[in-house]
């Protein structure tokens, strides 16, 4: 068993690579954290590959050069952590790596990113193709972090749910030692971003402060609920991002202006959210992490319909890098394929 996980992931919003190397020796451990910004055009290329389906991206040169990038980034970031922390690959290291989600389904997934490579070029172990992996024992593929999330915070006695609000947002609903719900429950940051950049210009709302400043339309946001219920309905279930984009595509928010769509889509994600906990018995604790939580407006919402304190992951791993922890846990536990060196 090795001592050191480096768990590295890059999620649907695509803006960055994170990672971290972890130690489950005893009780869970941080050694160090860090990020690397993906290549210039790389969000926006990814998005236009997932788009297409997985029959063309095999074909796609586009695709190719998206991999490029990732492993390239991968290494840089492997390489960051691993000065850091000052160790090396003769230390007992695994890495956790999670690649590019491009296309998913119940019977398949399909990840750019070559584990093999990353594993020649570190000379360290690799652990990957998780989400397969987890189709094949009978599972879905994703959401795949609630093991991690049963492993920090389950507990005798206690119902808890643990918010991860990424593109997608998905919860896990911990009945004392066991999972009682995983499931994703609609879109996180996914919409917003895209309408912040399509009509602004700008990658995210910072703050949330731009959808502050927009009208609530319940007419909007009514009509909004309506769809989404109609793409995805029910639980658990795995969300695709392009199928949301196909709400934005049907022209729902033809001549609203952009701060009051960002207002109405930042109280759709509070209210899928909220549809979860309610569903869920509306437990006493609930802990957030995930881009989302950066989206101080949207807190506020959580904070308002949840009728709950907003507490985040922070006191035991930054938010920002809980999946990449969850990465490094699914490699601790096998739950991938292996790729060895090969010299």
């Amino acid at each position: 068993m090795n001592k050191y996980y480096i768990g590295i992931m890059t999620g649907t919003s695509a803006d960055a690579i994170d990672g971290c190397i972890v130690s489950f020796d005893g009780n869970f451990n941080l050694i160090t954290s860090g990020s690397v910004d993906h290549e210039h055009g790389y969000k926006e290329n990814y998005e236009e590959c997932i788009a297409q389906g997985v029959k063309e991206v095999h074909r796609s040169k586009k695709l190719e050069k998206l991999e490029h990038d990732l492993n390239k980034k991968s290494l840089e970031l492997i390489e960051n952590l691993l000065n850091e922390s000052k160790l090396s690959n003769e230390d007992e290291i695994a890495i956790g790596f999670s690649g590019q989600t491009v296309f998913h389904s119940k019977e398949k997934s399909y990840q750019i990113g070559d584990p093999q490579l990353i594993a020649n070029s570190s000379n360290i172990k690799v652990i990957s193709d998780f989400r397969n992996f987890d189709i094949a024992q009978g599972g879905s593929g994703a959401p795949l972090i609630p093991a991690f999330h049963k492993y920090l915070y389950s507990e005798k006695g206690k119902e808890k749910i643990i918010f991860n609000i990424g593109g997608i947002a998905n919860g896990t609903y911990l009945k004392g030692s066991e999972i009682s719900l995983a499931s994703d429950v609609g879109p996180g940051n996914c919409l917003i971003d895209k309408i912040t950049s399509k009509e602004l210009g700008l990658p995210f709302d910072s703050g949330g402060e731009l959808a502050r400043k927009g009208m609530l339309l319940p007419n909007l946001l009514d009509s909004l609920e309506k769809a989404i219920d109609n793409i995805n309905f029910g639980y658990p279930r795995a969300d695709e991002k392009t199928s949301y984009y196909k709400l934005l595509d049907s022209g729902v928010l033809l001549g609203i202006s952009p701060n009051d769509a960002l207002r109405c889509l930042t109280e759709l994600t509070a209210e899928k959210i909220k549809n979860f906990f309610d569903y869920c018995n509306q437990p006493k604790e609930v802990i957030f992490h995930g881009g989302g939580t950066n989206n101080s407006f949207l807190m506020d919402l959580l904070g308002e319909k949840l009728e709950r304190e907003i507490r985040t992951t922070d006191n035991i791993i930054p938010s920002k890098f809980v999946e990449a922890a969850a990465f490094a846990y699914l490699a601790f536990m096998n739950r991938g394929k292996v790729f060895n060196t090969k010299l």
